[in-house]
């Protein structure tokens, strides 16, 4: 199989990471973003209310919280919510709309993810559901 990358290693420093993409109440920085790939760090941001609905369309995505708490809604109605501390994990399945919003840790509420997939990476929708592949 061959690798995503040509290099035999790779090093992204905080420095060298790109602005984005972004969503209202979530920072994004990418650290490698080859064919088929994502992985970044994101600072969510939306302290009074939650961030702008949006999906990460063709790519499945895991998360890894640094710092803070957050609250994830999603469902057909927004109705569904999660919570994710820092050392928790979470999985985000392709086209699953959704929002965050900082429950504890303003200072630094922070995670990792890394996406697998294609296309674009986010996707701000105007409200909640599911995607257009997922119907419903």
């Amino acid at each position: 199989m061959a690798s995503l990358f040509e290099a035999d290693i790779l090093v992204a420093t905080g420095d060298q990471l790109k602005d984005g993409p972004n969503t209202p109440g979530q920072q994004r920085r990418t650290a490698f973003a080859p064919d088929g790939l994502w992985v970044g760090e994101c600072e969510v941001t939306a302290l009074g209310e939650p961030s702008q609905w949006h999906h990460h369309a063709n790519y499945d995505s895991i998360m890894y919280m640094l710092a803070g708490r957050i609250r994830v809604d999603w469902g057909q109605e927004g109705e569904k919510s999660f919570e994710v501390s820092a050392g928790d994990y979470a999985f985000f399945r392709r086209g699953v709309i959704h929002r965050a919003q900082v429950v504890a840790g303003s200072e630094g509420c922070r995670y990792v993810f890394v996406r697998l997939g294609n296309g674009e990476s986010v996707v701000n929708v105007d409200g909640p559901g599911f995607a257009s592949e997922h119907g419903t």
